[in-house]
């Protein structure tokens, strides 16, 4: 919890399964930031004890197969889809939004 731009810690309560409870707590102490406020991730990809992210090779392996498939039908759907929301859209500004300059504002006088 942030209140006035210090952290607090706090605990929470979870009912788990069959009864039992866990209590979770959280420090936010911990958190890294630069000096503006923007947060800073803890995984630095340059450090030699930094896990092996996955490669693309293994993130494809547990694709299942049919999100390979291609589908004419399918895509042509997602065309004529895609299109039909911006005409809609283009429909909505068109009819709610006007480009009438208000005569007060058009008059030199």
């Amino acid at each position: 919890i942030i209140i006035s731009g210090t952290f607090h810690t706090y605990a929470s309560t979870n009912t788990m399964g069959k009864g039992g409870q866990s209590v979770q707590s959280s420090s936010r102490n911990d958190i890294k930031t630069t000096k503006d406020g923007h947060w800073v991730s803890p995984y630095n990809p340059l450090d030699p004890k930094a896990p092996a992210l996955p490669s693309k090779g293994e993130i494809k392996a547990v694709i299942p197969k049919e999100c390979f498939e291609r589908s004419y039908f399918h895509s042509m759907y997602f065309v004529a889809r895609d299109t039909a929301l911006a005409a809609g859209c283009v429909y909505i500004a068109h009819q709610t939004l006007s480009t009438d300059v208000p005569a007060d504002l058009a008059s030199v006088d």
